[in-house]
């Protein structure tokens, strides 16, 4: 249950018009995000980030058909728990993550993509 309700505060978040606002765990732990929610912006190629996007939350309207959105903190060990939303539309856009970056490898031209990253400590 408790996985569930974390899975369903990120949902929320990334369907939250403000970013980086953060959410609660059911322990009552405070979750910011992957790293900071302040700092540099990620780079992308594929898609243009909004401005204020984060490594841990952000929006990227896609201009291709696959692209890649870099995070800036590039001294993370363990690749970040991701979920991205294909916010335009049903089609799931296909993604994987690395300690670097999201690779998208479905998306579709002009559709808003939303992300929320948290650390993978393990």
């Amino acid at each position: 249950m408790k996985k569930f309700l974390a899975s369903a505060a990120i949902l929320a978040s990334l369907l939250s018009p403000a970013l980086g606002q953060g959410f609660t765990l059911p322990s009552g732990t405070i979750q910011q995000g992957m790293m900071s929610a302040q700092g540099d912006e990620p780079t992308a190629t594929g898609c243009t980030l909004t401005a204020g996007s984060t490594d841990a939350d952000g929006t990227c309207t896609a201009s291709a058909a696959s692209g890649t959105i870099v995070f800036h903190n590039t001294g993370l060990t363990n690749p970040p728990f991701c979920l991205l939303v294909d916010a335009s539309a049903t089609p799931v856009a296909v993604y994987t993550v690395t300690a670097l970056q999201i690779t998208l490898t479905t998306i579709t031209s002009t559709h808003v993509l939303r992300y929320h990253c948290i650390r993978n400590s393990q």
